[in-house]
């Protein structure tokens, strides 16, 4: 970082000039390292599987209305859960709403976890309702969106 005429620099101005060179030397290393190192496989996603467990959540009575709408479009055809869970309708408006939706939901989560709330507490909170639930536990066997 030195310039032919760089004398009216202070000695700490010139220090910290040597330890930025010093930390972009170490992180330029660092990069040509991770250049020629291996990343492990990706274990394949199984889509169908998730798209079963989406489309059971959207067959419940009291499915959220984002997911209502997708599968009224996945009934008439226009995709299929599959194209949903993997990203193939990402660009339908009410695939999006419901990322939306899920967006949210973290953000929540995170902004719970910052007030210190542990994930079952969070988990908890994010339950839906259904009517006469008094905040027990469900049914292992019935499937809600918190699930998915």
């Amino acid at each position: 970082m030195t310039t032919p005429n760089d004398s009216w620099k202070s000695a700490e101005l010139r220090a910290a000039e040597a330890q930025v060179d010093a930390r972009f030397k170490e992180a330029q290393d660092l990069a040509n390292r991770l250049k020629d190192t291996p990343l492990p496989p990706v274990p394949p996603v199984d889509f169908k599987a998730i798209a079963q467990q989406v489309e059971r959540a959207a067959q419940e009575r009291d499915a959220p209305e984002q997911l209502k709408a997708l599968k009224r479009k996945v009934d008439a055809g226009e995709f299929t859960w599959e194209d949903v869970v993997s990203g193939k309708a990402a660009q339908d408006p009410d695939v999006q709403a419901m990322q939306q939706e899920n967006v949210n939901k973290m953000k929540q989560a995170f902004q719970m976890l910052q007030e210190g709330m542990t994930a079952e507490e969070i988990m908890d909170a994010q339950r839906p309702r259904r009517d006469g639930d008094d905040g027990d536990q469900l049914d292992p066997d019935i499937f809600t969106e918190d699930k998915w």
